[in-house]
């Protein structure tokens, strides 16, 4: 009699074994999104993950990083940069070989390079260094003591001062590295962060403070990271503060989105426009439905989120049930009379569950996707009801008759609510929906 035994998801290691030992779910390893290729390479490890670091392209590893380089002390907090990390990651590059580090840090963005370098080294120009201390014995005694426990190199007439220590050997061997094929690239990267260090050395009291000082420059990579990922349909912390600051105090103008909305869908657009010559309510409505993918990459994401339970992502394509709130009802018959405009609601949809991921802490932890979903949909039904006055539902023989006083039948009450949600935006009804909720008095 056959045994019967309970099905066991893949573990990581098996995960990565399998992906490596089948030539089909290898080569789908470099059209994974992104944001499975980061779960992918969570589920593994990223120490044990340089085969599949060396397979990923370029492009894939720099919205990784963008996920993966950054940390936030608490939800709604703008990240910052996480040298060590990157350390960690470049020790991984490594592994696939010196020319192939060279490669990388020429297809990634020179800002973002030269962050990393500026965040693990400082980096001063020699002569300028000594003209500065050759009249301050006591600062150039400091100096000194400093640069002994700090491990240096030179290179032309910069010196490279490790700020990171345990990443100083590999760092100065990618950039040496670099050189050989690329000497120009180099001067520029070493010149930029020159110019940081230097700026950043005379705003915060001489060298000696800053060789014992964590603090660095990082804004314009962070500005960089967060259009980016707008692009892919998050939002910024940034962003998502101040838009849910603004809704809690009741501020925005009738009939108009609010500007960080505006925003939003302009990169979706922009991005849009990348991919497609279609007109952008044509690229809403082809964004509504879940394009089709390849059999090894379906099948790859399949055994990822086998493993690891879910997959990273912004929350797109969001279809709320015909069931349930008024709202989801109103979307369910808007997307049957009028699927363009049912795009556009999503979106706006989508767009409101990422503020509430990005800039609203939820028991003080990040909301989950399915959990901002359902509470944008909610602050928005409840503005939807509200604006459609008393929310009884009474039947009579006549549903299509609206009762007195605001009460209105099934039948006619749902009409009430796709005329409403034809004419408002759905950060609207959001605005109204966070202002009552936070309302003097209102319990949540």
């Amino acid at each position: 009699m056959a045994k019967l035994e309970r099905y066991r998801s893949p573990s990581a290691t098996h995960l990565l074994a399998h992906v490596l030992e089948n030539p089909g779910l290898v080569a789908a390893v470099r059209e994974l999104p992104p944001a499975l290729l980061g779960k992918l390479i969570d589920a593994v490890g990223l120490e044990s993950a340089a085969e599949l670091v060396a397979l990923a392209t370029t492009s894939q590893l720099e919205r990784v990083f963008d996920e993966d380089l950054w940390r936030e002390d608490a939800v709604g907090e703008d990240p910052r940069f996480d040298p060590a990390r990157f350390a960690l990651w470049l020790e991984i590059l490594f592994e696939a070989g010196e020319s192939a580090v060279v490669t990388r840090l020429c297809e990634l963005p020179l800002d973002f390079v030269i962050l990393a370098v500026a965040r693990l080294v400082l980096v001063v120009d020699i002569d300028r260094l000594g003209v500065e201390l050759s009249d301050d014995e006591e600062e150039l005694e400091l100096v000194e003591k400093a640069l002994d426990s700090n491990a240096c190199e030179e290179w032309e007439e910069f010196r490279l001062i490790a700020r990171e220590q345990r990443a100083f050997d590999t760092l100065v061997t990618a950039l040496f590295s670099l050189d050989r094929e690329h000497h120009d690239l180099l001067r520029k990267i070493l010149e930029r962060c020159a110019a940081i260090s230097g700026e950043y050395i005379e705003d915060n009291g001489g060298l000696y403070t800053v060789l014992t000082s964590d603090e660095m420059l990082e804004s314009d990579a962070r500005a960089e990271r967060d259009d980016r990922r707008a692009a892919e349909g998050y939002v910024a912390a940034s962003d998502a503060r101040s838009f849910l600051a603004l809704a809690r105090q009741g501020v925005g103008t009738p009939g108009q989105r609010d500007p960080v909305m505006r925003a939003y869908l302009r990169e979706l657009d922009r991005e849009g426009e990348t991919h497609s010559t279609a007109r952008p309510a044509s690229r809403r409505a082809a964004r509504a439905t879940t394009p089709k993918a390849k059999p090894d990459v379906a099948r790859l994401a399949k055994l990822l989120i086998d493993v690891t339970g879910t997959a990273a992502a912004p929350v797109t394509a969001l279809v709320p049930s015909a069931a349930g709130p008024l709202l989801g009802r109103a979307l369910a018959e808007l997307q049957v009379q009028d699927p363009v405009l049912h795009a556009e609601r999503l979106e706006e949809l989508s767009f409101l569950a990422n503020v509430l991921i990005a800039g609203e802490p939820n028991a003080g932890r990040r909301f989950r996707p399915i959990e901002a979903l359902e509470t944008a949909l909610g602050v928005c039904d409840e503005a939807l009801l509200a604006e459609l006055g008393a929310p009884h539902e009474r039947h009579t023989h006549d549903s299509h008759d609206a009762r007195p006083h605001g009460v209105y039948s099934h039948d006619a009450r749902l009409r009430a609510a796709v005329t409403l949600v034809r004419s408002r935006h759905l950060d609207e009804l959001f605005r109204r929906g966070w202002h009552d909720r936070h309302a003097p008095g209102k319990r949540r």
